[in-house]
C-alpha cells in the first residue's frame, strides 16, 4: 500500500509541476501571455503533449492493442450517448446546490473563443485526463485497494480538486465517477476517453453558442422552467437506457 501511495504522488506532483512549469515559462522564457487566448491555447497544448509523452514514455499508463482488437464499438458508442445524456441532469443537480466560485471561467471563456480551443478541450485534455486519471492513478489504486468502489470515488474527487475551479468541481466528480466505472469495468481508458470527449464537446458547444460564464439552464431555455425539467427528464431517457446498455456490453470485460 505504501508504494501505491507513493506512485499516486508521483502521478500527481508530476501532472501539475508540467502544467506550472509550462505556464512559467510560457511567460518567461517563450514570451507566451499567460493571459491571452492564443497563449493560454499554447500553454494548454504544451503541457499536455509534455504530459502525455512522460506517462507513456515512463510506462506509467499501459498501453496496448488487445482492448481495441476486441472491436468494443458497442461499448465505444454507448459511452459517447451516455455523456450526451447526462449532461443535462448534472448541471441541473449542480444548480440546485449552493453557488460556488467560479475561478477559472474567464480562462475557458478565452480558451474557447480562440482557433485551437476545441482541439485543446475537447480533443487533447479529454486522452491527457484519461491517461492520468484512470489509466495511471486509478489503475495503481484497483491493483491494491480492497475496494473498487473506493477507489473509483478517490480518483473521481482527485480529479474533481485538480480543475482547481470549485465551480467545476461536483459536475468534475460525477464524471471522474463513471468514467472510473467505464475503466474499472472494460480494463482500458478508450470507453472513459470516448465519454469524456462527448461530455467536454457538448460543454464547449454550450458555452459558444451561449458565452458568458454566469449563464444557467433556465437561460438556455429562455426562462422557461417547465423546459428545463423537461429537458432534464429527456437527457435520463437518453442516459439511464445508455448506462444498462455500457453494463451489458462491458459485463464480460471487467477485471
Amino acid at each position: 500500500m505504501k508504494k501505491t501511495v507513493y506512485d499516486v504522488l508521483i502521478y500527481l506532483v508530476a501532472f501539475s509541476a508540467i502544467q506550472i512549469i509550462v505556464l512559467l515559462a510560457g511567460d518567461l522564457l517563450f514570451d507566451t501571455k499567460a493571459d491571452s487566448p492564443m497563449g493560454l491555447v499554447i500553454i494548454s497544448a504544451t503541457a499536455d503533449i509534455i504530459t502525455l509523452i512522460l506517462f507513456l514514455w515512463r510506462k506509467w499508463t499501459p498501453v496496448g492493442k488487445t482492448y481495441i482488437q476486441s472491436k468494443p464499438w458497442a461499448t465505444l458508442a454507448w459511452s459517447a450517448v451516455a455523456a450526451l445524456g447526462v449532461v443535462i441532469p448534472s448541471v441541473w443537480l449542480q444548480e440546485q446546490m449552493p453557488a460556488l466560485p467560479d475561478t477559472a471561467g474567464d480562462v475557458l471563456t478565452k480558451i474557447i473563443s480562440t482557433p485551437g480551443g476545441y482541439f485543446v478541450i475537447a480533443l487533447l485534455a479529454p486522452i491527457v485526463e484519461e491517461v492520468v486519471f484512470r489509466g495511471a492513478i486509478l489503475r495503481t489504486l484497483l491493483s491494491s485497494m480492497q475496494s473498487k468502489w473506493g477507489a473509483i470515488c478517490f480518483t473521481a474527487a482527485l480529479f474533481a480538486l485538480i480543475h482547481a475551479n470549485p465551480a467545476q468541481m461536483p459536475h468534475a466528480f460525477l464524471m471522474g465517477w463513471l468514467m472510473g466505472w467505464l475503466y474499472m469495468r472494460t480494463g482500458s481508458i478508450l470507453p472513459a476517453v470516448v465519454f469524456h470527449w462527448a461530455n467536454n464537446t457538448v460543454a464547449y458547444l454550450i458555452a459558444v453558442a451561449y458565452p458568458g460564464k454566469d449563464m444557467k439552464l433556465v437561460d438556455i431555455f429562455s426562462g422557461n422552467e417547465t423546459a428545463v425539467l423537461l429537458s432534464v427528464v429527456f437527457s435520463l431517457c437518453i442516459f439511464i437506457p445508455a448506462l444498462i446498455q455500457l453494463n451489458i456490453w462491458t459485463k464480460n470485460r471487467g477485471r
